[in-house]
């Protein structure tokens, strides 16, 4: 992992705490890819630099059809804030 900080936002707490600790697990695996290449979500129309935001969705378990969508804000030079994490009952290709 590089040198990225990554800081989460009050919302993204508190969502964070009302997540199962398997789900939590999830979010942590993310945040480490997050943390890796903050390009790795998939980008939010409409932010202008130099923040860029951006989602990532990942599968809450290798059979389900649920997954986390995290949303962050990259801002080069500053690091990652996490914004917030919900629920998402989507199959994730």
């Amino acid at each position: 992992m590089n040198e990225i900080p990554l800081e989460e936002a009050e919302p993204a707490r508190k969502a964070f705490g009302d997540l199962t600790e398997g789900e939590r697990e999830v979010v942590r695996d993310a945040l480490a890819v997050i943390a890796g290449g903050p390009a790795a979500g998939r980008e939010i129309p409409g932010w202008r630099p130099p923040s860029v935001e951006y989602t990532y969705t990942t599968r809450l378990a290798r059979d389900s059809a649920e997954a986390i969508t995290g949303v962050y804000t990259y801002t080069p030079g500053m690091g990652v804030t996490v914004v917030y994490y919900f629920r998402d009952p989507q199959v994730v290709d």
